[in-house]
């Protein structure tokens, strides 16, 4: 048995496997609301953290436009060598920024993914649980108007000819 695939090792109807479903998807349900929840506080987050690296890289880039150059006496005078210095650990800390950003697109990706993957397995294990019951119920219901309403040797004959 594949413990991802299968939920259940045998489909017998119970009041105990009814409350094992009914159980999953109230789980379910609760899981789909955190998640939703959790999904737009990472797309906050993650919109925040682009934010964040365009305005690093454009507060550096102002920076070095400020700063000047080596050979500027003016720029030098007032630090600028430094504020050069500083514009590139800003760039560092933007593309750190940046790297964090598409990690946590890339892990809530592939989380809900699974998530998804696993819901979908809940319902389609409840749609052949019902489709089961059915069928079962069918048969149960031709078998208890079969007793009723034939002769044992009948009866017996219809069965083996069912077979």
């Amino acid at each position: 048995m594949q413990e991802g695939n299968m939920f259940f090792a045998r489909l017998d109807d119970s009041p105990m496997f009814r409350q094992q479903i009914q159980l999953m998807e109230e789980s379910a349900d609760t899981l789909k609301e955190r998640s939703l929840k959790f999904h737009k506080g990472c797309r906050k987050y993650v919109d925040g953290l682009g934010e964040a690296y365009d305005k690093d890289i454009s507060f550096a880039s102002g920076l070095e436009t400020f700063a000047g150059g080596h050979n500027d006496p003016i720029s030098v005078a007032f630090g600028g060598p430094d504020m050069e210095k500083f514009a590139i650990v800003l760039r560092e800390i933007g593309t750190y920024k940046e790297t964090l950003r598409s990690q946590v697109e890339l892990v809530l990706n592939e989380k809900l993914t699974q998530f998804a993957n696993v819901v979908h397995d809940i319902k389609e294990a409840h749609k052949r649980f019902d489709k089961a019951t059915v069928i079962y119920d069918q048969g149960t219901g031709e078998h208890e108007l079969l007793m009723h309403h034939t002769d044992i040797v009948i009866y017996c004959q219809v069965m083996e000819h069912s077979k």
